[in-house]
């Protein structure tokens, strides 16, 4: 038997999860027959595929990170040039200038 407690004691959660199979490979590949069935081939244009939007998400990314590494190193080398003056100017180091 078990003693009444103020405190309520948390229990694993189960869930009724049955994994299934997932080829997308396969899915694409139906959905573009069916789709290709249904219209002409003249609506088609050669070389043409739309860009997903991961895809979009990717250069916005990169174009963010390109404008953040260069804003820190323009930020460090500020840093970097004043460290410097005044280690010329107050630190008597007098072999450079």
């Amino acid at each position: 038997m078990r003693l009444p407690s103020l405190f309520k004691l948390s229990r694993n959660k189960s869930y009724n999860y049955s994994p299934r199979y997932y080829n997308e490979r396969k899915e694409r590949i139906e959905k573009l027959r069916k789709s290709k069935e249904s219209k002409p081939d003249g609506e088609y244009f050669t070389g043409y595929r739309k860009k997903s939007y991961r895809d979009d998400w990717k250069t916005v990314k990169s174009a963010q990170s390109d404008r953040n590494r260069r804003l820190r190193f323009f930020v460090i080398l500020i840093f970097l040039l004043i460290f410097a003056y005044a280690a010329v100017k107050y630190g008597k180091i007098d072999m450079f200038f």
